[in-house]
């Protein structure tokens, strides 16, 4: 028997198999999406936003692949009786950059949000001590 294969019980591959059917379909969806909305905002006049539409929809697509290579790399342990041990290691470093970047989008966007609130309570002091 290879050294690299984990002699997973029957139930667990099913796990791993339905991990990675589930990671496909949020993967597909979420790429959808993204290119439905790049189509949508594509069709519309306004090109205000434009910089960050493509920042975006960029950051969504590079998520969803990840998210998808993660996906395919648990179906080939489930399914293939070869390199498990590899195949575990690369989903499970997909995963961490999807789930690093997700946080890391996070963090900026709470902290924009926190920053913009700031800035109207800011701005509405300044204008009150005026009158």
């Amino acid at each position: 028997m290879d050294e690299r294969r984990i002699p997973f019980q029957k139930e667990d591959e099913e796990r791993i198999a339905s991990a990675g059917v589930w990671g496909m379909i949020a993967a597909v969806t979420s790429i959808g999406s993204t290119v439905i909305g790049a189509v949508v905002a594509l069709m519309g006049k306004g090109t205000t936003a434009l910089f960050t539409q493509v920042i975006s929809i960029t950051l969504n697509i590079i998520l969803g692949v990840w998210l998808l290579q993660a996906s395919a790399a648990f179906r080939k342990v489930a399914t293939s009786d070869e390199a498990d041990q590899h195949y575990l290691l690369l989903g499970f470093a997909k995963l961490r950059a999807y789930f690093m970047m997700t946080g890391i989008i996070i963090i900026i966007a709470v902290s924009l949000a926190v920053l913009a609130f700031l800035g109207m309570l800011t701005c509405g002091a300044m204008l009150r001590s005026r009158y």
